[in-house]
């Protein structure tokens, strides 16, 4: 097992490496979907206490491994994010990007993610991200998956995120940063 997931990392790696050319020539932007409730502000994927989750989303694939991104905003104190769930894997881990010299490499965040008091943490490609590995099936644009994410004080929480194409690399992997801000 421990072999298969250093091959699996390998592999990743390299695609990253590929991936990183190809993300420079793709168009910069966001989704074209309609994600406003008619008055132009975004309408909630899920609410927990002083926490709303929008804008979720799950990365096709044709392998076993995808990510899940979305942003928390919390309008009260602190929290973490420690955990993830869902019903397509068993084996979801909460991941960050780490640069070391030239060469970006995921690993699971140790303690979860922060959600600082009045402010946000935002799950993005490149970034903090939702690890779904030894995926049950290919996940395919148009496809749902419910995720449960539990928080440290707020306790969990139940939402749905579509399945949509990202950029053309590997999860997890490209620009961006982890981002956690106050506001």
């Amino acid at each position: 097992m421990f072999r298969n997931w250093m091959r699996r990392l390998a592999a990743v790696a390299a695609l990253s490496l590929v991936a990183t050319g190809m993300v420079v020539v793709a168009a910069c932007g966001g989704d074209d979907d309609d994600d406003t409730n008619g008055n132009g502000s975004v309408t909630p994927a899920a609410t927990l206490g002083k926490l709303t989750i929008l804008d979720p989303w799950v990365r096709t694939t044709t392998n076993d491994v995808s990510a899940a991104y979305f942003t928390v905003k919390n309008s009260g104190l602190d929290d973490t994010l420690i955990s993830a769930k869902t019903s397509v894997t068993t084996n979801v881990q909460l991941h960050e990007v780490v640069t070391e010299g030239g060469t970006s490499k995921m690993q699971e965040k140790a303690g979860g993610f922060p959600v600082p008091a009045n402010g946000e943490l935002a799950l993005k490609p490149g970034g903090y991200h939702v690890m779904l590995m030894d995926l049950k099936s290919p996940l395919k644009e148009g496809d749902q998956v419910e995720l449960e994410l539990t928080f440290k004080s707020a306790g969990t929480v139940k939402l749905s995120a579509p399945v949509k194409p990202g950029a053309a690399m590997s999860p997890g992997l490209g620009s961006g940063s982890p981002t956690a801000t106050p506001k």
